[in-house]
């Protein structure tokens, strides 16, 4: 990047940015998807598709864009880690994001804003910012998630909203991919190795917005016991005991009806201070 006057202009050194978007069956949302990426004002972008074999009109999307996306590929997979880690392999830029097919940026500043702070800040392995929940039928932002942390936190609840993160390339290489035993909560499981290695640096901006709180909101149970199987894979024990009981605590507000207090409590735990 060059500074011109406190106006920052792209310049052949300036970081590609691989970002990756993974697919299946995705026809409802995907368009907006991609628009947010080829929408944003920064040029340096290798925008990666990676589709489990979708059947519906999720192709012929796909190729309707196909003159902005650098690589695409349609083939079955093992679930989403796997996707995932396809997508990883294939790219090329030293800065990789990852946007689902449900998920859309928040506007088309956010990339020249995270390949500003890399490029100015080497240190900095990873960065993460803020997210909202937004409802899918009305459009209304349920929860507004992402805060800076100390990397302990991360035992206690997930507080890097994972379309937000981006990591250089070389963090997958020294830490590894996505576990493909996790179907769920592989981002929670991916966070708890992440923040052993770095201290993940927040950008306190809105990055991407996330309809109906994603594959994990939608398997909330399934997401949860791979949570758990998570810490005491890394010998977070107490913390797996605390999740349980946080957990117990959840289903009973959502057998009394009380979901929305739920969402302004967890809120209040994950949202920008």
């Amino acid at each position: 990047m060059k500074d011109t006057g406190g106006k920052k202009t792209e310049t052949t050194d300036s970081p590609l940015v691989s970002v990756i978007t993974i697919t299946y069956n995705s026809a409802k949302y995907l368009d907006e998807t991609i628009k947010s990426v080829i929408g944003q004002d920064y040029s340096h972008v290798e925008y990666i598709i990676i589709d489990g074999g979708s059947t519906d009109d999720t192709l012929n999307i796909i190729r309707r864009y196909e003159g902005k996306i650098r690589k695409w590929i349609s083939e079955p997979d093992k679930g989403i880690s796997d996707a995932m880690n396809k997508g990883i392999r294939m790219a090329s830029g030293n800065i990789v994001g990852i946007i689902h097919s449900d998920d859309y940026y928040a506007d088309p500043t956010v990339l020249r804003r995270v390949a500003e702070v890399f490029d100015h800040s080497p240190q900095i392995k990873a960065l993460y910012g803020i997210q909202d929940f937004i409802d899918s039928v009305t459009g209304e932002a349920l929860i507004t998630w992402g805060r800076d942390a100390e990397p302990a936190e991360i035992k206690k609840r997930m507080y890097i909203p994972h379309p937000t993160l981006f990591v250089r390339r070389e963090v997958y290489d020294e830490i590894g991919l996505f576990g493909l035993e996790y179907k769920v909560a592989m981002d929670y499981e991916f966070a708890l190795r992440l923040t052993k290695h770095t201290r993940p640096y927040f950008l306190n901006y809105k990055i991407a917005c996330m309809r109906d709180m994603g594959t994990s909101g939608k398997q909330f149970m399934k997401a949860f016991g791979e949570s758990i199987r998570a810490l005491v894979t890394h010998r977070h024990y107490s913390a797996a005991f605390l999740a349980v009981m946080r957990n117990t605590a959840k289903q009973v507000l959502i057998w009394l009806g009380l979901k929305k207090l739920l969402y302004r409590l967890w809120e209040k735990n994950v949202s920008p201070k």
